[in-house]
């Protein structure tokens, strides 16, 4: 062992002073563990939120969609699918409708937005298997229907009722024609986890939204799966190649970019806040390190007296700070993830499901996450035991020995 080493440790646990010291050294360490712990779980609740409301968002979006500009119908062509299939990454795609209509019942009137799929090719495009709670898709023929739960509930519909969807034409430009109206059968309900989906999507059959629509066999657009989320960026610009200049490519990132762009900025602000926590403990390490170093005057002259650098006695107290530093790292590291693993296995913070749409506090800890924090705090410890050790290794060896 190393004799830099060997006295740091001595000097970490052979104190003149015994429990003042030990109250200090146990202070350091313990407020660098509190803040370490504090933004590995802080960091992991964020994450699990993002991951949770990504997931339910992917549930009915698909990963890319392919539309006209200016929000005009294109021709359901099969040429056009078999183009996207080609591109690599690309697992399945499906032509879709997007529009507005009026629901009526026999109580009430609302907007609401109409989807028109083809169910055997929307199942491998968006996640509709999982988020159908009641019914079955093999039902949604041209007369059927599948409600959001809240929007059945606001409108008072259940399975099995007769509704009226009321669309404006669009072949016609006559200011006195008349709304095309179709009556459905409420054959399903879904819950995606989306309030705004779950309160004002509704999903029919991709021909009854042709005929309520009047736009004979065009479609809005087409929605594309991949093998890998993460390569949509990219993947959306090799589809822009592959269907032209007609058509326009958006990923999943690009149509929800203000809400996780909102959710990055606040991850942020709070991982910076959070660091502060870690920047105050440092400055009990640098006050106990300098406590130390008054200590140990006596110490520090006689090694540099018998032939000791300034070097080696600056090495001796950086190990020293890296010591204390390092176990307040570890050990908050240690209780975070321990924190994060038991909030995830036992759920003991509930959260109003019809607030958040979870009833559990979501939970996600990644080794990037773990990795970052462990590098920050690593990094705020090594500044704050530069100056102590430089100014151990500045102190005069005689003044030290006369008065220390």
């Amino acid at each position: 062992m190393r004799f830099e080493l060997f006295l740091a440790k001595r000097f970490l646990v052979g104190q003149r002073y015994g429990v003042f010291r030990l109250v200090t050294t146990s202070i350091a360490i313990g407020g660098t563990a509190l803040g370490v712990a504090a933004l590995l779980v802080t960091l992991a609740v964020m994450d699990g939120f993002r991951t949770d409301i990504q997931e339910k968002i992917l549930g009915t979006q698909p990963h890319i969609v392919i539309v006209q500009p200016f929000g005009s119908s294109v021709p359901d062509d099969a040429a056009v699918l078999q183009k996207i299939k080609t591109v690599p990454h690309v697992q399945a795609a499906s032509p879709f409708i997007n529009a507005q209509a009026l629901l009526q019942t026999d109580t009430k009137v609302t907007g609401i937005m109409l989807r028109g799929i083809v169910p055997e090719q929307e199942k491998g495009v968006t996640q509709l298997s999982t988020i159908l709670s009641n019914g079955s898709w093999t039902d949604l023929d041209v007369h059927g229907i599948v409600l959001g739960q809240e929007l059945a509930a606001s409108v008072g519909a259940h399975l099995g009722d007769i509704i009226t969807l009321i669309a404006p034409q669009q072949q016609t430009i006559s200011w006195t024609q008349a709304p095309r109206l179709r009556q459905y059968k409420v054959i399903g309900l879904f819950r995606s986890g989306m309030y705004e989906y779950d309160s004002n999507l509704a999903y029919v059959n991709l021909t009854s939204a042709q005929d309520l629509l009047g736009i004979k066999k065009n479609v809005t657009g087409y929605g594309v799966r991949l093998d890998n989320v993460d390569t949509a960026a990219r993947t959306s610009r090799a589809i822009q190649q592959a269907v032209g200049e007609g058509l326009w490519t958006r990923s999943w990132e690009d149509l929800n970019r203000p809400l996780f762009s909102a959710m990055k900025l606040e991850r942020t602000t709070m991982f910076i806040i959070l660091t502060l926590i870690i920047l105050v403990s440092s400055f009990t390490i640098i006050s106990n390190l300098l406590l130390l170093t008054i200590e140990k005057a006596r110490e520090i002259g006689i090694l540099q007296a018998i032939g000791a650098s300034p070097r080696q006695v600056g090495k001796v107290f950086l190990l020293n700070g890296l010591l204390l530093g390092g176990s307040g790292v570890s050990l908050g590291l240690i209780l975070g993830t321990g924190i994060s693993a038991f909030l995830k296995r036992f759920p003991i913070i509930q959260l109003p499901a019809d607030v958040y749409y979870v009833d559990r506090l979501p939970i996600h800890l990644s080794t990037h996450t773990v990795e970052s924090v462990a590098l920050c705090a690593f990094l705020l410890v090594l500044a704050s035991i530069l100056y102590p050790a430089w100014k151990a290794s500045q102190m005069d060896p005689v003044q030290a020995i006369r008065y220390g």
